[in-house]
């Protein structure tokens, strides 16, 4: 299944073409952490493994930029990019043996507006949401980590992890329903 490409795909996709970094910069910003999320959720230890992905389809991206060919959205080709090499990866690591794990960086929001009491707030708060979600099932996690941090639509999500569109949909749907519960009952809403 493949998706138009919007016309700011297009300005990006020619633009990178062209040698230009600045559009590369762009879809760098644009796509990064949520590319790294989704490799993090595939190849889960070492957490290097994830980063080298990533980087690894940002550097093919600019090495072959010329000759790319991108059927679909940007994001929905970069995402199925991470797929594919993260499963190369996994069967790399097979081979050899596991390395000790390393810890995952810590999160802090950029949020130089809020009070110290406010930003404290957001902290436990954020810190609460996450712990939630690390306890959703691991592709409904993977669904609501792709359509709210990667902004993915539910038919990129389909078609990047080979199931229907209304899988997709119960998966949000079961995702939001335990969150708010959760917050709900501790408290938090």
């Amino acid at each position: 299944m493949t998706f138009a490409t919007s016309s700011s795909d297009q300005h990006y996709l020619q633009a990178l073409a062209l040698g230009d970094e600045s559009a590369f910069d762009a879809l760098f910003t644009r796509f990064y952490a949520g590319l790294l999320r989704y490799a993090k959720s595939l190849l889960p230890y070492p957490t290097d493994a994830a980063e080298d992905v990533t980087a690894d389809v940002f550097c093919t991206l600019w090495t072959n930029r010329a000759h790319l060919v991108v059927q679909g959205s940007v994001a929905g080709y970069l995402y199925a990019a991470i797929k594919h090499r993260a499963y190369d990866k996994l069967r790399q690591q097979r081979r050899t043996p596991l390395e000790a794990e390393d810890e995952l960086p810590n999160f802090q929001p950029e949020a130089s507006y809020l009070e110290p009491d406010q930003l404290l707030a957001f902290q436990e708060l954020d810190q609460h949401l996450l712990q939630l979600i690390n306890r959703l099932p691991e592709r409904t996690r993977t669904v609501f980590q792709l359509h709210r941090d990667s902004n993915l639509t539910y038919e990129e999500i389909a078609s990047l992890l080979v199931i229907s569109i209304n899988s997709v949909k119960t998966h949000m749907f079961r995702a939001l329903r335990f969150l708010k519960s959760a917050l709900h009952v501790s408290g938090a809403l």
